[in-house]
């Protein structure tokens, strides 16, 4: 079984676009900086365009004593390496200023957190994050943007692939009946 790194991921983007490797990430060369300077921005987005089950985690939220000016009677911090809500476990709530604004007293939070650690990464979020690294390298490491296009719809079309698997592997969830209004204007 192979480990994938941050190395393993750029080399494989680079070779979608027909550049060269590079035999370290850290490497002093401008392929190398290139692929340094977008990578953790590119990580965060993709991680943010679909709730990958390998970079998701629960926690209980609690409030602070600084409560919202108005809408709302509490607020909670979001943790640190908060990425995008999957479920806070209410319908009425807002994020705003890195907290989550609700009348809730306590937050139940499912959350997708920024999971730098690549060889933890499920085979589609690698693949994921090859197709949008080569979409961004393509351009300025070869001087076309044919194969980067390419990439990106490749990128799309296995984010949609994502979604159905995601649907498979989640089943669907009960319905809140005292906090759906849609619900409650029905019955």
């Amino acid at each position: 079984m192979s480990i994938t790194t941050r190395t393993s991921i750029v080399n494989h983007a680079l070779s979608l676009i027909g550049d060269s490797n590079i035999a370290s990430f850290d490497e002093n060369t401008a392929r190398a900086e290139r692929c340094r300077s977008i990578y953790d921005q590119v990580r965060k987005s993709i991680l943010r365009d679909h709730p990958w089950s390998c970079a998701k985690k629960r926690t209980i939220l609690a409030p602070v004593t600084t409560y919202p000016a108005f809408g709302y009677s509490n607020s909670f911090p979001l943790p640190r390496d908060f990425i995008r809500i999957i479920s806070a476990n209410t319908e009425k709530y807002e994020v705003e200023n890195r907290y989550i604004l609700a009348n809730q007293q306590q937050i139940n939070l499912e959350y997708i957190f920024d999971n730098d650690n690549e060889d933890s990464w499920d085979s589609m979020l690698v693949e994921a994050m090859s197709l949008k690294m080569a979409a961004k390298l393509c351009k300025p490491n070869t001087g076309s943007d044919a194969a980067g296009q390419s990439a990106e719809a490749q990128y799309r079309d296995l984010i949609k692939r994502a979604r159905t698997i995601n649907a498979q592997e989640r089943p669907s969830e009960d319905i809140v009946y005292e906090e759906s209004r849609y619900i409650g204007s029905r019955y």
